[in-house]
């Protein structure tokens, strides 16, 4: 069987190296492998311990122990991780999954951009920059606006995807923690990621809701307020869209067929609540690689919708009432004075702790009347 993967990011690579352990003919397709992706760049313990293939990547990131959070109104108390956060850019990240990739024989890496593909009977034709290939099973792992997706099920609406905007910040951070900063009238957050030589420093709201000007505007005040000689330094800025799908877009999501799939962000696979796609990036990639191997694809769609699918659809129902500046300024205020809060928000922050019994262990730490004030985030819409 000849595979295809259109896409060389995290989700692309991990599963063609899977895939090419075991000797399985593929090629993947990614005109700019390794690159750059904007994003905070971190990698939670929940990561990291569940794939034994980072282990030779840590000594390449920055190891991060702490985390401050900001209220709107410029309240904030820090959080210390149980495990550290590891953060390094992704084209760092890309890099070194593509080395896994020099020892497999079965493994073709084709630096060309497929511009289209096309169902043969029961397989695919391929065009990439002039080229003429085919395959008998098709991995769309190509992001939020997967060419792949877009020919074989239906491309994310506006309203299932969020805008991300933000600047790699020139400069190694003196004090390296990561900054989360919480907004007023807006369904998204400010984000400061540390890197060994610069930062990363961005915001995400749901597509709709503003303008990327006016995003650019309010993450400028907040740098000026919270990064010291943010003006002076060298940045370059960056933009992109995130999938965000909501509990009724996860449940008509199609994420594979009968010599098809799709995986990581093409697969919609990203944390509504915190824009987190790392984790489900790999994750996917594992899970279908399971599915091909046992020579049941239509099985990995059934997988995902028990590892993954689950916690993606709770965070979703949580993204507009814990996006209140009312209620992230009270998770500020009780994180800084209750250390039992502190450290659940630790967990959350570690991947640790999931979506599905975050409500209960909110409900045994906090006592009567403060739990009645906090609850209010878990209430469903």
């Amino acid at each position: 069987m000849r595979i295809g993967i259109v896409g060389a990011g995290i989700s692309g690579l991990y599963l063609t190296s899977l895939l090419g352990a075991k000797g399985y003919e593929v090629s993947l397709y990614d005109p700019r492998t390794p690159w750059e992706k904007p994003c905070g760049g971190g990698i939670t313990f929940r990561t990291y311990s569940a794939f034994p293939v980072l282990d030779g990547f840590r000594s390449q990131c920055l190891a991060v122990h702490h985390m401050r959070m900001v209220a709107a109104d410029g309240e904030y108390c820090t959080v210390s991780y149980p495990d550290p956060i590891l953060i390094a850019s992704r084209q760092e990240l890309g890099a070194y999954l593509l080395t896994s990739l020099e020892s497999k024989e079965s493994v073709k890496l084709i630096r060309a951009n497929v511009d289209r593909v096309v169902p043969q009977g029961r397989r695919w034709r391929l065009s990439a920059a002039g080229r003429r290939d085919s395959c008998d099973l098709l991995i769309g792992a190509d992001g939020v606006n997967s060419l792949v997706r877009r020919t074989v099920a239906a491309r994310f609406s506006k309203e299932e995807t969020a805008l991300a905007v933000g600047y790699w910040v020139e400069g190694a951070p003196e004090e390296p923690e990561v900054m989360i900063g919480f907004l007023s009238g807006l369904s998204g957050y400010i984000w400061v990621f540390p890197r060994k030589d610069h930062l990363s420093a961005g915001i995400a709201v749901r597509t709709g809701e503003t303008t990327g000007k006016k995003l650019f505007s309010c993450l400028d005040g907040f740098l000026k307020k919270n990064l010291p000689g943010f003006e002076k330094r060298n940045r370059t800025r960056y933009s992109a869209l995130i999938p965000s799908l909501s509990s009724r877009g996860l449940s008509a999501n199609r994420i594979c067929g009968e010599n098809w799939a799709l995986t990581g962000d093409a697969a919609g696979f990203v944390d509504p609540l915190t824009g987190e796609g790392i984790y489900y990036a790999f994750r996917s990639a594992e899970l279908l690689f399971e599915a091909i191997s046992c020579g049941r694809l239509m099985a990995y769609e059934e997988a995902c919708r028990k590892d993954i699918v689950p916690e993606l659809d709770c965070a979703s129902s949580y993204v507009h009432r814990f996006y209140d500046p009312e209620v992230t300024a009270r998770l500020v205020t009780l994180s800084r004075d209750h250390p039992a809060v502190r450290n659940l928000v630790a967990d959350l922050a570690a991947g640790t702790q999931g979506y599905l019994s975050l409500k209960k262990e909110v409900l045994k730490i906090l006592p009567g009347l403060t739990r009645d004030v906090l609850s209010g985030i878990f209430k469903k819409r």
